[in-house]
Order: structure tokens, then sequence, then C-alpha cells
């Protein structure tokens, strides 16, 4: 009786928790906001388009072009993703005229390959808003077919993978050794498990390379790609999941090697090992990867998916365990299928627990309340996964409750029940399709937004105490160029509106760079807030909050900020090598396995072989292969008083006649130009052209318009000259 209220404690808590119980959602890379905005009416054209996302995007796949009423591209075609901030994208815009344009992008995600796209149109000049009005924003994401078989070819191939080991080590060899210890040689391991895991492994490596060919075909817009495509080896050369693609495949071929010789101990728990870290290569793409703080978000994902390959692989192994007894006496099979239900049940009520505790903290992280289980797609597939998670409970209800106690009475008393046998082996062949149908709801899930999203923080926050004050600095977006800067007062928590002046003061890591000062307007709140382009370069900022009262000295408050530079294209060398050691050592792996296999000259040379090969060549690419750089030329001139007075006298000679002594484009020649040239005080601003830009256009012309290139008329040293006096033309420029 106490075992009993014991197992009523264990599933009530677990009805609880599953009925909040999410499978990790895998990532999508969802536009948060543009610059210019969805249906923004402008002025004047801007330099480029700003996308930000929410969640960092592929460089190589993902693309942004900006249309005019004709359909005609007017961007420049030098689409760049911040390394800095992987989850912004821009574009350069060339010369505009008045008129509406569409913004139409295309977005693969880093971190799982799905695919998003969508447009948003703008408008330059105000008698041009009224054609906005039927126009809106538009987002969609593909659910591709193959990309949903993959999916649950995977989960399911994994859950036969992984399953094996748990249910052998912890049901079925303690079972035969408690039934009859004469029993556990003779039936430790059924003919049919072998098969089984032989198929899922077959179908694990369909599986990803169903999944490389149909993430390849979203970069075109099609369901699958061909395996000799361009976009095929795109994807697995150049991306980062393209890297985890053949880490599966590898490891996918190491547990093969694991099933010769099976009864080696060793290599039984080497494949048990291996399919761990197959599903943590799921984990690491799923959306918990994209966190903030992902280490205990991936280490949840990883338990959650662990337990779910305990109960569902386990089923699989439960069932025809049972079926490999029907050829023993009635009176061991009923007393053999009495300890199974019972240490199967404990497995289950475990790794149950395990998925409902995990998915509990999903669900917070995923979903986020309970209005959004009913108003968004993701809570209503969820919901549906949830009754077959019920279901699930319920038969495991029964089995616990009704068929356990029954045969635990014919066991005692030395009795055969063989209809109750076979009515258990049923209802384990309903869970086992339950399981497969509720694997169905999970691969939809991936493939699904989560219902709360949240937003990528790039802003630079920081509080310190001055005097009696407690001052508060935020700079938004915390990156160079133009930001909002805030400060906040607070005494004794409460604001304090008695300051007469309150001042930031700029000063640069760089020596050759002068700092600079701004004061702050009041907003009556204690709080005061100015925007500019002060943080002008990327590196280490100091910024100093200077407070004045009337009747108080003044309070100084000093902050210390690394500050990125939006476009600064940089590629890490190490996680390339990384990858690189990753695969190399995985094909070595394997060239070692090929000569202790005992298949014939084909499989071992032809098949295996091959395979290798392929993994140690990809290992050797990504260690050869040189760090792609972009914008990597810095500017060797120092943007000191002399280069800017040589700058602004070739400016004089060579540029005013077009661009005008300001810059906005209207020069005597550049008003009968069409289309105008550029408006310089906009693409001046730091943060949106690195120098580097800038220099090349001087170079070598602006494409579409009728600047003329400078390459053979000025020295390098004028050029960059030039760069240098052409960032004097921007708003609020601060030496």
């Amino acid at each position: 009786m106490q075992i009993r209220k014991q197992h009523i404690l264990l599933l009530a808590l677990v009805l609880i928790y599953c009925a909040w119980a999410v499978t990790p959602a895998h990532a999508h890379a969802l536009l948060l906001r543009s610059n210019p905005a969805s249906n923004a009416v402008l002025e004047q054209a801007p330099a480029q388009v700003e996308l930000f996302f929410s969640e960092a995007i592929e460089a190589n796949l993902s693309t942004v072009s900006v249309l005019d009423s004709n359909g005609k591209s007017v961007d420049l075609g030098d689409v760049r993703v911040d390394p800095n901030d992987p989850t912004r994208m821009t574009v350069s815009l060339g010369s505009m005229m008045d008129g509406v344009y569409t913004v139409a992008w295309k977005a693969i995600s880093a971190t799982d390959g799905h695919l998003t796209s969508g447009s948003f149109p703008f408008a330059i000049g105000t008698e041009s808003s009224s054609a906005l009005a039927g126009q809106s924003q538009k987002t969609n994401s593909q659910l591709p077919l193959s990309a949903l078989v993959s999916k649950w070819l995977i989960f399911a191939c994994l859950a036969l993978l992984v399953g094996q080991t748990s249910f052998v080590v912890f049901v079925w060899k303690p079972t035969l050794k408690t039934a009859d210890e004469t029993l556990t040689s003779e039936m430790s391991s059924p003919p049919a498990w072998v098969k089984i895991l032989q198929i899922a492994l077959m179908g694990l490596l369909i599986g990803v390379v169903l999944g490389i060919l149909s993430e390849a075909g979203q970069t075109t817009g099609s369901e699958l790609a061909w395996p000799w495509s361009k976009e095929t080896s795109r994807v697995v050369i150049e991306t980062r999941l393209g890297i985890i693609w053949f880490v599966r495949i590898g490891l996918a071929l190491l547990y093969l090697w694991t099933l010769k010789s099976r009864p080696a101990g060793w290599k039984l728990w080497a494949g048990f090992g291996t399919g761990l870290v197959l599903l943590l290569s799921i984990s690491l793409t799923a959306h918990a990867a994209t966190q903030a703080h992902p280490l205990l978000p991936v280490l949840s994902d990883w338990i959650h998916m662990i337990g779910m390959c305990f109960w569902f692989g386990g089923l699989v192994y439960l069932l025809t365990g049972l079926r490999e007894i029907r050829k023993l006496a009635d009176v061991t099979r009923t007393k053999l299928t009495s300890y199974i239900v019972e240490a199967f049940s404990l497995m289950g009520l475990v790794s149950v627990g395990a998925i409902g505790v995990t998915g509990l903290y999903a669900a917070y992280l995923r979903v986020g309340s309970l209005t959004a289980l009913y108003t968004s797609i993701y809570g209503d597939t969820l919901l549906v996964k949830q009754v077959f998670v019920g279901l699930l409970l319920l038969l495991a209800a029964f089995n616990l409750f009704f068929i356990a106690p029954r045969l635990k009475k014919a066991r005692l008393e030395g009795l055969s029940d063989t209809p109750l046998v076979a009515h258990f082996g049923t209802t384990v062949l309903a869970e086992v399709v339950l399981a497969a149908l509720l694997l169905v709801t999970v691969s939809v899930l991936t493939y699904l937004p989560p219902a709360k999203i949240t937003p990528p923080i790039t802003d630079l926050r920081s509080s310190k105490n001055a005097d009696d004050l407690r001052v508060e600095l935020t700079i938004s977006p915390g990156t160079v160029g133009q930001n909002t800067f805030t400060v906040r007062l607070t005494s004794n928590g409460a604001p304090v509106q008695t300051v007469k002046e309150a001042l930031l003061r700029f000063t640069p890591s760089q020596s050759n760079v002068a700092p600079s000062e701004v004061q702050l307007l009041g907003q009556g709140d204690g709080s005061f807030i100015t925007k500019g382009s002060f943080l002008s370069l990327p590196g280490n900022w100091q910024v100093q909050a200077v407070i004045r009262r009337e009747d108080k000295f003044d309070a100084f408050a000093n902050y210390n900020f690394s500050v990125s530079a939006p476009g600064a294209g940089r590629e890490n060398a190490a996680t390339q090598n990384l990858a690189g050691g990753v695969i190399l050592l995985t094909g070595l792996s394997f060239a070692l396995a090929m000569f202790s296999l005992k298949s014939g000259p084909v499989v071992r040379f032809g098949i295996t072989g091959v395979l290798t090969l392929i993994m140690l060549a990809v290992g050797i690419f990504y260690l050869t292969r040189p760090v792609a750089s972009a914008n990597s030329q810095a500017n060797p001139i120092v943007p000191d008083q002399k280069s800017i007075a040589a700058g602004k006298a070739l400016y004089e000679s060579h540029c005013v006649s077009c661009h005008g002594e300001l810059g906005k484009g209207d020069g005597p020649l550049g008003l009968t130009l069409i289309p105008r040239p550029a408006d310089l005080t906009i693409h001046a601003v730091p943060g949106v052209h690195t120098d580097e830009q800038l220099f090349e256009w001087i170079s070598d012309g602006f494409p579409g318009s009728a600047m003329p290139a400078w390459r053979s008329s000025l020295s390098d040293t004028d050029r960059w000259n030039l760069v240098n006096f052409i960032r004097t033309l921007a708003p609020n420029y601060s030496p």
C-alpha cells in the first residue's frame, strides 16, 4: 500500500508537469524592426536599409533587396550581416528619386536553418505617402514537408538508439535476473533489437541527408535541392549548421561501428554515449542555444530529449521484448511480464517527470503566459501535442493501476494469466502509435515560431553611486554611430529633479581622438536624454556623467564600455579551426575503425572508405580555408587636423561642384544630374558605412550614378584624407 501511494503522488506530479510540457521550439529569425520602418515616409533617401531580427542569421544565405515601383533594384547589392551583431543585416542604397520602394528580405536562421521571408514598403517624399495605403509589412515562414519528415526521422531514430541502452540496463537485464537467472544469457539481446538499431541508424542517416537537401532547397524557395547543387555545397561548407550536419553523419557512422561485436560491454556504452552526443547536437541547434545565457536552456533541452528517448524508445523495446518472451511457458511469461511492468513503470515515471520539469522551464521561455497558449499557432499546436501526452499518461496509468496489480497477484500465486499479458501487449502497441503521432506534432512545433519572442538587447547599461545620487546610464543601441543616451537620477529611490545641468563626456581609448562633451535635456522626471554620434569609433570608451546642482558640489560618475562597430566585417578563425578539427578527428576515427570491420571489401573500402575520405577532405578544407574578412582594410591615416585640412582642399577642388559645400548633393553641377549626387551628410554618419566603403566609392565610383572613379587621379593618401574630411560633414560631428 505504501508503494501504491507513492505511485499516485508521482503520477499526480507528472500530470501537473505534463500539462505544461513543451518540446523545445527551434529557432526562427523573425524581423523585429527596420530602419527605415515599415510604411515610413521620409523627406530624403536613406543611405542604407537596416533589418534587425530576433536571432542570428546566416551571412552567406540571407539576402535583402530594395525595389522601386517598377520592380527595379535600387540597392548596391552589398548585403552584410554584422558579425558583432549577427541579428543585423544591411544593404547600401544608390541615388533614389521620390516614390514608393519595397524592401524584400530572406533570412536563414544560423541556429537551425529555418527560412523566413517578408517585405515592407516605405516612401520618399510626402506626396508619395498616399501610395502606401494599400501596402503593409508581410512575413512568411515556410513549413516544408521534407524538413518535417527529416525532423521526425531524426527524433524517432534517436529515441530508438538511446532508448535501447536505457531499457536494457534499467528494465530488461534486472528483470531477467530477478525472474529467472537462466534466462539472462539466453535472452539478453533479442535479434530483433539489432535489426531495430540498424533500421534506426539507416533512418537517422536518411533524415540527416534529407535535412541538408531540404535546408539547401529553402534557400532557393524549392522543396529540395540536388546533392550536387551549389546551394547544397554552400550549406555544407559555409554555414555553422553544415558543420553540425557533418558531425551528425560522423557520429551516426561511429554508432554503426559500435554495433559490430555487440556483446562487448564497452561498445554498448560507447553507442549510448554517441547517441547522447547526437542529442546534444540537436540541442545546439534549438532555440535554447539563442538565449543570452544558453548553458541552462541547452542543458534543459538536452535532458528533455533524453527523457523522451528513454520513454518513447523504451516503449518500442518493451513491445518487442514482450513478443520475444511469448515462447516461454505461460507461468514464466506471466511472472516475467509482471516484473517488466514494474521496472518500466519506474523508469517511465522518472523519464516523464524529467520531461515535465524541463517542459515547464521551456514553456516559461517559449510561451510565457496562459493567454499565449490560445492566441498563437504555436500555442494551439502545443495543446494538440498535450492531447497525445494525456492519452499516453492515461494508458500508462491503466497499466500501472489495473494491469500491474493483477499481474503481481498472479505472479505471487504462481499462476498464469495469458489473456492479461496479451492485453498488456495491446496497450503497449497503442502507446507506441501515440508516441509516433506525438513526434509528428513535435516536428511541426520545431517549424513554428514560438509564442514568446524576446528581442536581443544590445543596449549598454550601468549604474554608479555619485555622492548622494544613483546615476543610471543607458546607451541604445550601444554601437558605433547614432545612439540615444539616457541618464536617470535617483536619491534614496526617489527621482531627483533639482538638477541644474547634466553632461556626458566621451573619452576614447585611442589617443589620437580628442574627447567630446554634450549637454542632456531634462525630462522633468529625473531623467535626461540626448541623441548623437558621440561614440564614433569601435573600441573602449570612458563615459563620464557630470551632474551640477545649485546647492551641492558637482557629482561625477565614470563608466567604461566596449563599443562594437556595425558592419565591421570580421570572422573568428577559432570557430572554423575547431570545426575542422572535430570533423578531421571523426574522419580519422573512421579510417582506424574501417580496418577492424569484418565486412567485405565493397563495404570496407567502397562505402566506409569513401565516407572517410569525404570527412577528411572537409576537415582539411576547414583547417586550411583562409578566414574571409569583409571591410578588412583599415584607414591608415589618422583623422587629425592636418589630414582633414588636406581632404577639405581636395573636396573643394574636385567635389563641391556636384556635392555642394555642405555635402548635401546640391552643387551647381549636381542639380543638373539624374540621379542627383548622394547626400554625404547621411553617408558620413559613423556606423552607416565603414571608412573602407567610402574609400572604395571614391576610388571606383558610385554604382548607378555619375560619380567618377578617382583611383588613377588621386593617390591613396589623398583618398584617405578625403574620407576623413567627409566624416566631418555628418551632423553632430565630434572630432
